[in-house]
């Protein structure tokens, strides 16, 4: 498994290195909308047709209705989008009455919302920016004169003072969705020049409500994220991430509560995104340092509580009943809010196992170009000097990993220590299926059983991902990037009793059993857990060379996971893992039960006929295990397997349908794939020369 990078992803459906805004909350209300309002296609012509109105009450009633309308049902809202609603609204942003442009502005948020690329495409194609950058242009004089205590007849916009922060908010709501639509608009966004206008929320946290910071907070993470435009305007503005930083160090001693710490671990975030400017006055480092060490504050949030009391609420309760006694206006009650913050701590929980797994990915490389192309290729294959004199093209040969032994004098150490001591068992913890992490596990032909809180599911089973994608990472770290695998060498037996903790964890996922790749919609979650786990396993094996305590029959589970899967990342991580635990010494059983399987692998291509069944990425990673195993004729499992089963003439029989399958990649379709079968191909060339002149020597 490759580190979890952190690269843009132009998708509307928030991940969740930004908050999703379709929490609990947002699910009760949309319900409440759905009973309380019958939703008719007769509805959808009125609305459109006053939203031109001559009379402005008409207008901000049609916005309004045009809000719940969308929010209803599906088939209305595709229909008032088919009547060209986004033009209209986009139209009234520069109405006179300012009702109208506030009713219009909720309703374009609400429309990003939903998550979809094409309505948030549309309003940029219908240049909803322009009229956006004059509202800003105007709030900002209004919210400024409101700080300073400025007579509201100054203001540009008469009477918008009466929810000015909810109409900020939600002008910045729909700034942050179309960041994440396209590199196009994000250019136009970076031009509008809004990280002044964001970060002056930032400089009077304790006048600005929460919401409203929150809103400023996912959007200047989601645009510092991989853009060198908005880093050039905080490198003009160096004084920006102290601000930031104030606001992390800022303590709250009354009424402290969770939106309070997402803006904290969201500041963290901008701060990380910014990493590679920050030079003074406190370095790069010494911000990493503080940030870890917050972040590892927030990782006390005990899952499994948190899932029993979800449980507990939810059986005195029906979000169905909520919505029927209540009218949308209502308040929650204290069961609900109980829910909802549950599913606001565990959201919180993400977005930090996320910036820890950026700090691994990111502040132990001296290259990052170099190591994006290491996480292609995490199965880098390790072979004696023997067989490098023959100059296979190893991929150690293509990535340069400059390894610095000062590391773990500087600040950097502070960090791996927190990692070693207190980190990997929080990622354990929080690793460990609660309760209410996946829906109940069912026979076939049964009809699959929801959660009792489906919200609340989703959240704990991307908490459990987030952190085993943490784990893999300083893993990574300590195999690829520190000096003699510091952590696995230092720490090894806490690095063996991983191993174990792992498995089990993997065990625990796989419940009675799953089928990774094809699983119940309702069982998604499981498929990728365990996935993660197993590269999580592949990586740990590589750090403790094979060294880990592996229980009885566990090579045959592995193997017995390859053929019941179908995805092929999956078999490669299981291939991988496999290569690795072969190469034990004093093992020779095992590793003939490993090899027999690989070398099944790559003897199908002698069959071409055969070959649906087999991708490119497991061809290439049995032919690297096959390498990476048999590299030296003095391991002591060589002649009793490779010699004496005849892999050396299995490899020979399959060298010209090798050389075949890569011809028919085109390079320019699939680069990366070409790439790693020519190598592939040069490499088997070389190794079954190799092995014949070893066997002629010997």
């Amino acid at each position: 498994m490759g580190r979890v990078p952190n690269k843009k992803k132009f998708k509307l459906a928030k991940s969740m290195s930004s908050i999703i805004n379709y929490d609990l909350e947002t699910e009760i209300e949309i319900e409440n909308i759905n009973n309380s309002q019958a939703s008719r296609s007769s509805d959808v012509l009125p609305v459109i047709k006053q939203l031109s109105s001559v009379d402005p009450t008409e207008r901000a009633w049609a916005a309004s209705c045009a809000s719940n309308l969308i929010a209803s049902e599906e088939k209305i809202r595709r229909l008032l989008l088919s009547k060209d609603l986004i033009r209209l609204l986009i139209e009234r942003l520069t109405d006179e009455v300012y009702e109208v442009v506030y009713e219009c502005v909720g309703t374009l948020r609400n429309l990003t919302a939903i998550g979809e690329y094409e309505i948030c495409a549309e309003m940029f194609n219908k240049d909803i920016l322009t009229p956006l950058n004059m509202l800003i242009s105007k709030i900002s004089i209004i919210i400024d004169n409101l700080l300073k205590g400025i007579s509201h007849k100054s203001d540009p916009i008469e009477g918008a003072r009466k929810n000015i922060w909810i109409f900020t908010e939600n002008i910045i709501c729909i700034l942050w969705a179309l960041s994440e639509t396209s590199q196009k608009v994000l250019r136009r966004i970076n031009n509008m020049n809004i990280v002044p206008f964001l970060m002056a929320f930032f400089t009077q946290v304790e006048k600005i409500p929460l919401k409203t910071l929150v809103a400023a907070a996912q959007c200047l993470h989601t645009i510092t994220d991989d853009n060198s435009d908005i880093h050039g305007q905080f490198e003009q503005n160096p004084q920006y991430v102290q601000v930031l930083m104030n606001v992390v160090n800022l303590e709250i001693t009354t009424n402290l509560n969770d939106d309070h710490i997402l803006i904290k671990v969201l500041c963290c975030g901008i701060i990380l995104n910014l990493n590679s400017i920050i030079v003074s006055p406190i370095s790069g480092t010494d911000f990493n340092i503080y940030i870890n060490n917050y972040l590892k504050s927030c990782l006390n949030f005990d899952i499994e509580i948190a899932a029993n009391e979800a449980k507990e609420v939810a059986s005195n309760i029906k979000i169905s009943d909520f919505v029927t006694k209540h009218p949308k206006d209502d308040l929650p009650t204290a069961e609900e809010e109980k829910l909802i913050s549950i599913n606001s701590k565990l959201t919180i929980l993400q977005l930090a196992l996320e910036l820890l797994a950026k700090i691994c990915l990111e502040c132990f490389s001296q290259d990052n170009d170099n190591l994006q192309d290491e996480m292609q290729n995490d199965d880098e294959i390790e072979i004696n000097d023997s067989f490098k004199e023959n100059k296979i093209m190893d991929i150690d040969d293509q990535v340069s990993n400059t390894h610095d032994q000062s590391l773990l004098n500087g600040p950097e150490h502070l960090i791996l220590n927190a990692f070693a001591t207190d980190i990997i068992s929080d990622l354990i913890r929080l690793s460990k299926p609660t309760s209410l992490s996946y829906p109940e596990q069912l026979g076939h032909n049964v009809i699959p059983v929801k959660s009792v809180v489906p919200t609340i599911t989703e959240s704990l089973a991307m908490v459990h991902l987030r952190a085993v994608e943490c784990m893999n990472n300083f893993f990574l770290t300590m195999v690829d990037i520190v000096e003699e695998k510091w952590w696995f060498t230092k720490h090894r037996d806490a690095a063996k009793y991983t191993w174990t903790r792992l498995v089990e964890l993997a065990n625990q996922v796989a419940g009675k059993g799953i089928k990774v790749g094809a699983e119940d919609p309702g069982q998604k979650m499981r498929g990728t857990v365990l996935e993660a786990l197993v590269g999580c396993l592949w990586t740990l094996a590589r750090g403790l060379n094979g060294d880990m305590p592996l229980a009885e029959n566990q090579i045959q589970s592995f193997i017995q996971c390859y053929k019941s899967t179908v995805s092929e990342s999956m078999r490669v991580k299981l291939i991988g893992t496999l290569g690795v635990i072969a190469k034990r010494q004093n093992a020779i059983e095992d590793n003939k039960l490993i090899g027999t399987f690989i070398i099944g692998i790559i003897r199908g291509l002698s069959d071409l006929s055969r070959m649906d069944s087999l991708s490119i990425e497991c061809i290439a990673e049995s032919l690297n295990a096959i390498f990476d195993i048999y590299a030296d004729k003095d391991f002591d499992y060589d002649e009793p397997v490779f010699v004496h089963e005849g892999y050396l003439h299995i490899l020979e029989s399959i060298a010209d349908n090798v050389h075949n399958i890569t011809n028919t990649i085109d390079e320019k379709k699939s680069r990366e794939q070409r790439l790693r079968m020519d190598e592939a191909y040069i490499n088997l060339v070389e190794f079954i020369k190799y092995k014949k002149d070893e066997q002629f020597i010997k």
